[in-house]
């Protein structure tokens, strides 16, 4: 039986675009199903899926929607869909890749299909807008994504059509060579967080598990990253969780900051299925923008650290710190396994470590004090007379978590 390749595209404004893709994919021995995801008029050529189809699976009529839709009210509906269509195939075993190409309404339809699907599944785009700020279409998933160069009107031509068949060369290369996440249960995997702040910390609880046999799994606490990992400890790939920098719980709850999960709910996970987990502060202390002029207004006055030239750090005023301690506290009281919070008392990263720029020793008391007198019994509560990067405060976060999960794996 031979492989499918769904294509997403707007065939009202990329119907000879999608036709060209459609030509190269069957003619290296696939099969397609195009997805008509473009609202406004029928398609030259009938689509395997039409695009009234594809608004009722969102619960829409398509003459009504255009009719008293708004614009984005119409992409949205129309993504909704596309990730229906896309989650039935996949459920069916009828599709082994897909394919999107688009402008900013058609990369944003196209890619709304495709975050249904899981990590690892191979998913590429085509896209007029791919050199911006791609970080709303891609998300947390593993979207590859290539920008058009020339516009995508009028057809492929010499600029357009290699560009096209590089896309689908690289898409097709995913699904011949590509490799699955393993879902196995008991492959002893930890997942940990990370920031250039808390590297060492990192490195060290890395080696450390690695030689009691498993495998570390790190995630860097940039928004996208901390995103996914939750994702995959609810799909049951990971052991065990060491949190070390749960970064990203500070910037959802004072909502500011380049690194805002993508999806709410940090520190939720792990504890909601009852996998073992051990929790720091890593990188609590601070919130982090991109260069120094797009740190909003209200920021502007407090203590700044430029990471770079092109990204800023803005220390956490001590009323935030408490706010972000107490939501802490009641996300791992709904732990239904095992669960510790470990607090190096010198210092939650490398900037905020005595003597660097943002340590502030009474903002952490009154962190701490709030997450202590919040945290139920059942989570386990330890301080530690060190900063987060000390080999000895890793040493206690390791052994706790591999108390937790039963210790040496093979």
């Amino acid at each position: 039986m031979k492989k499918n390749i769904s294509i997403l595209g707007t065939l009202d404004t990329k119907r000879e675009e999608v036709v060209f893709i459609k030509g190269i994919i069957e003619s290296r021995g696939y099969s397609t199903t195009v997805i008509d995801v473009g609202p406004l008029g029928p398609p030259l050529n009938e689509p395997d899926v039409s695009n009234e189809k594809v608004a009722k699976l969102a619960g829409r009529e398509l003459p009504e929607l255009l009719r008293f839709g708004l614009r984005d009210q119409i992409m949205k509906s129309m993504g909704e869909g596309a990730s229906r269509v896309l989650l039935n195939l996949f459920k069916d075993g009828r599709v082994d890749g897909v394919i999107g190409i688009g402008g900013n309404q058609g990369t944003a339809i196209a890619s709304m299909g495709m975050k249904v699907l899981p990590i690892g599944f191979p998913k590429f785009i085509i896209s007029t807008v791919a050199s911006g700020d791609i970080r709303p279409y891609v998300g947390y998933k593993d979207i590859g994504i290539m920008f058009s160069v020339a516009d995508l009107i009028g057809g492929p031509n010499s600029v357009t059509g290699p560009i096209l068949l590089n896309a689908v060369s690289a898409l097709l290369g995913m699904v011949e060579h590509g490799e699955r996440i393993s879902l196995q249960k008991g492959d002893n995997k930890i997942a940990i967080s990370a920031l250039g702040n808390t590297q060492p910390a990192v490195d060290h609880a890395m080696e450390l598990l690695r030689e009691k046999g498993f495998q570390v799994i790190a995630f860097h606490a940039s928004g996208a990253g901390g995103s996914a990992m939750e994702e995959l400890i609810e799909e049951g790939v990971f052991h065990g969780v060491l949190d070390l920098t749960p970064h990203e719980l500070t910037e959802e709850v004072v909502e500011a900051g380049v690194y805002v999960p993508i999806r709410p709910g940090r520190l939720t996970s792990a504890g909601r299925l009852g996998i073992p987990q051990v929790v720091s502060l890593g990188g609590m202390e601070y919130l982090c923008f991109g260069p120094k002029e797009s740190i909003p207004f209200k920021f502007r006055r407090r203590r700044i650290h430029m990471h770079n030239p092109y990204n800023a750090n803005v220390k956490l005023s001590r009323s935030e710190m408490a706010k972000v301690g107490r939501t802490m506290a009641n996300r791992l009281n709904e732990a239904n396994g095992p669960s510790a919070v470990l607090v190096p008392l010198r210092g939650w990263s490398v900037y905020g470590a005595e003597g660097g720029p943002f340590h502030d020793s009474k903002a952490y008391e009154i962190f701490v004090q709030v997450l202590r007198s919040n945290l139920k019994k059942s989570v386990q509560f330890e301080e530690i007379d060190a900063q987060i990067n000390d080999p000895v405060f890793v040493d206690s976060c390791v052994k706790i978590l591999l108390n937790f999960i039963g210790g040496e794996k093979n």
